[in-house]
């Protein structure tokens, strides 16, 4: 009974944590999302026969990039809010913006190719998250996993067979120390890939 209490606290207190971390890392996606759509924008203009600035005003109506682009700042000014306003991490976006406006030359496949690669990046982010959700689910169970066989045993008289000497504690023993391994190997593998 006790055991399984605990079991189930420990599965309500795990799932609270993902939910938490899911809704905060969903919030934290929403600018990836928008910035690729605002570059598809941008470049669906550019092909249209829109000028630089004028594609880069219309693709975001009434912001302050809007106003930056269309009269005629400086496009470091317009790359780097930009940058700010989609809260991107890379240079690569204002990079390309400002070469764009220097050299003048046709930039809808620089724009089609930024949403791209934002895309991609947050397919591979996705898939990490995944993947590490995943680790961090199997720490939970190998963890967790010989809580209620051993409040069973515990409470039965056969849980004094594992504490003589012999085969049968030799068993448990080794179990317990597979099982600190794999936790030691999961926590190596979720270290590496921060």
């Amino acid at each position: 009974m006790i055991g399984t209490v605990l079991l189930l606290g420990s599965i309500s207190r795990l799932a609270s944590v993902v939910g938490r971390r899911f809704r905060a890392r969903r919030a934290a996606r929403a600018p990836v999302a928008d910035a690729a759509a605002y570059f598809d924008a941008v470049s669906g203009e550019l092909r249209r026969g829109a000028a630089l600035r004028q594609a880069l005003a219309i693709a975001a109506p009434q912001t302050r990039l809007a106003r930056l682009a269309a009269t005629g700042q400086p496009m470091e000014l317009v790359a780097a809010e930009v940058q700010s306003m989609f809260a991107l991490d890379d240079e690569l976006a204002a990079a390309g913006i400002r070469l764009a406006g220097r050299s003048g030359a046709p930039a809808a496949v620089l724009f089609s190719r930024l949403a791209e690669r934002l895309r991609a990046g947050e397919q591979l982010a996705r898939d990490r998250r995944t993947l590490t959700a995943q680790a961090r689910l199997s720490a939970a169970v190998i963890g967790l996993l010989p809580v209620a066989p051993a409040v069973i045993m515990a409470a039965s008289s056969r849980g004094r067979l594992f504490l003589e000497p012999g085969p049968s504690r030799s068993v448990v023993l080794l179990g317990f120390a597979l099982q600190v391994l794999g936790l030691i190997v999961i926590g190596v593998l979720l270290r590496v890939d921060r």
